[in-house]
């Protein structure tokens, strides 16, 4: 019995030392190949290399992982908008351009990614408080039924429409068009704070 159970153990200590971030980046990329159609746990297993045993003991279920992965995907993006504002305190209009121009510069496949992280869990809201959270920062500062609040509220819930539009599959919308609106959004926040082409070209020089 003693033998029995020091080898069970040694099997415990090697399933706690699989590593977290390992398992979240064959994740992303299963997403990303697939676009998420293959995205199962047997998939993620396989591609980072452990058992599906080994797995399951780190993300119990496939919505702990997806969650998981959303959770690191969003702390990433509000770090990179953190950096693009040089790490200082600023006004709700100001955040949301920062916003706008992070999800201008990221790239049609990281973008997709993060779409699907959010409209796996539509069917799990108990999961969803992260998100939920985010966007009650951005968007609950710009209540307001007039006046430029409403134009920045707006402008960004078109930015997250799009945004939510693709990743749900509901309708087809190249990256092209994405973008557009995204400019498009750009400039209205941009004229509310009465930001040029020409300064705003310099302020992302100086926050790079």
């Amino acid at each position: 019995m003693t033998g029995q159970s020091e080898k069970q153990g040694i099997f415990l200590t090697r399933k706690k030392e699989i590593n977290r971030d390992r398992i979240l980046d064959a994740a992303e990329s299963v997403i990303l190949d697939s676009g998420g159609r293959n995205f199962t746990l047997d998939a993620v297993a396989e591609r980072a290399g452990i058992s599906k045993g080994g797995l399951v003991y780190t993300f119990a279920t496939k919505d702990e992982l997806v969650r998981a992965a959303l959770e690191r995907e969003m702390a990433r993006f509000q770090e990179a908008v953190g950096k693009r504002l040089g790490g200082r305190s600023v006004k709700p209009f100001e955040l949301v351009l920062a916003h706008i121009e992070e999800a201008l510069d990221e790239d049609d496949a990281t973008t997709r990614k993060a779409a699907f992280l959010v409209t796996a869990l539509v069917h799990a809201p108990d999961m969803m408080e992260p998100a939920r959270r985010y966007y009650r920062e951005l968007l609950d500062p710009l209540l307001s039924k007039s006046g430029d609040a409403q134009k920045v509220r707006n402008a960004l819930l078109a930015v997250e429409g799009i945004f939510l539009l693709r990743g749900l599959g509901f309708v087809k919308v190249s990256e092209e068009e994405a973008k557009s609106v995204l400019l498009h959004a750009r400039d209205i926040v941009r004229g509310v704070l009465g930001i040029d082409s020409a300064r705003s070209g310099r302020q992302r020089q100086r926050l790079r």
